[in-house]
């Protein structure tokens, strides 16, 4: 089996370089090394596209996924351009505040054909989460409560920056529609076909959740439940 991890990112040049290092290093000590990246951009405007291409390692491509800031499509520009040697797609976010060892994790969970998809949770009983703020403790815990609602939902923490599945069950979905809650909803969508869902702990830590447009990620979580509710 081969990884394929993809990046979204819009101007972030400060974040981009620390988090490639920090991905690489802690794939590297779990012994993981069969993986590729993907730094999928979605209308950055600063020195990211630079950056990114100047990365020395060889497993590090870049991509110019969007123009319209949308991270849904930057993530699936970036699966769709999977190399014939992936078997196992997966997102993680730049500033790698989940622990990248939670990638590895479950990509040997889809190894040992334990699950068809993986995904990380905050509010998993085992998680480990540190320095999360007040504001956004409540607006996670909102927003896990509300995708709790879904009739036979299995996402738990729906904006956990994590999620892994195999190739062939993202290939089998119908087109999903971008947005921040495009990973969420491809989840669901892929249990509904009789994917295997598995949720795993992760290590978290507070990054500056100021960078995160609120009104726009609610907006996009809200009409993905909407879609999925109504089975569109």
């Amino acid at each position: 089996m081969s990884l394929l991890i993809v990046i979204p990112v819009r101007n972030e040049e400060a974040r981009l370089p620390g988090g490639l290092a920090l991905l690489a290093g802690r794939l590297h000590a779990c012994g993981l090394e069969d993986y590729q990246v993907i730094v999928a951009d979605n209308g950055s405007s600063d020195a990211t596209a630079a950056l990114a291409r100047a990365c020395p390692d060889p497993r590090v491509s870049y991509l110019r996924a969007s123009e319209q800031g949308d991270k849904g499509a930057a993530i699936a520009a970036g699966w769709a351009a999977a190399t014939a040697a992936v078997t196992v797609l997966a997102y993680c976010d730049v500033d790698m505040a989940t622990d990248p060892e939670a990638l590895v994790r479950g990509y040997r969970l889809l190894q040992a054909n334990s699950a068809d998809v993986v995904v990380g949770s905050r509010w998993h009983p085992e998680a480990q989460v540190s320095g999360r703020r007040v504001r956004r403790a409540i607006l996670s815990g909102g927003l896990s409560w509300f995708w709790r609602l879904l009739p036979a939902g299995v996402i738990r923490d729906p904006g956990c920056g994590l999620k892994l599945l195999r190739r062939s069950t993202w290939a089998s979905l119908a087109p999903v529609p971008g947005g921040f809650a495009y990973g969420a909803e491809v989840v669901e969508r892929a249990a509904r076909r009789g994917a295997r869902v598995t949720t795993i702990p992760v290590v978290w830590a507070d990054d500056d959740a100021g960078r995160i447009r609120l009104g726009r990620a609610a907006g996009d979580y809200v009409r993905a439940w909407w879609r999925l509710l109504a089975r569109r």
